[in-house]
């Protein structure tokens, strides 16, 4: 089973995954509870969480892990209502992230110009799972990139 590719794509999102990783251990507690382009960053990071297991979703009976908070705010449908700590949401991120971890690791050069059928069904566009490993890296850096500017603006380095 050939894998160059798929090891290939992976490494921009595990880079990606470190550096949100990074992020829920050096935000302070008050931007972490701050709202910032809209919502609050605590929120951005559950939403690029939850985007990563859905993005992993084989089948309709396939679920979410268990997550700290309700669809519509994990999916920036709704306000979250409170706060989200960042102990509860690495745990949800560890979960998540050795999910997409098994997801990958089962996964061969050959299934990347497959159909993953679930997903596109979802977004209602044929999505591969080339595809859906860019996409993995690129939807988790946009939201760590709104996470950074809420630390530039307190004039705080960020992590990417």
């Amino acid at each position: 089973m050939s894998r160059e590719i798929v090891t290939a794509l992976d490494a921009p999102f595990q880079r990606a995954w470190d550096l949100l990783a990074q992020f829920m251990d050096v935000c302070p507690d008050n931007i972490w509870a701050e709202t910032n382009g809209g919502w609050p960053v605590w929120q951005q990071v559950a939403h690029a969480i939850a985007v990563l297991n859905f993005f992993i979703l084989e089948n309709d009976s396939d679920t979410f892990l268990p997550a700290p908070d309700e669809i519509g705010v994990l999916m920036l449908r709704e306000q979250g209502r409170h706060l989200v700590s960042r102990t509860a949401m690495k745990a949800y991120g560890d979960d998540v992230k050795g999910a997409v971890d098994a997801r990958i690791a089962a996964l061969a050069d050959a299934d990347l110009t497959k159909l993953q059928e679930r997903v596109s069904k979802k977004i209602g566009r044929d999505l591969s799972y080339a595809a859906m490993m860019v996409m993995l890296a690129s939807h988790t850096t946009y939201h760590i990139g709104s996470c950074d500017a809420a630390l530039r603006d307190h004039g705080l380095p960020g992590v990417f």
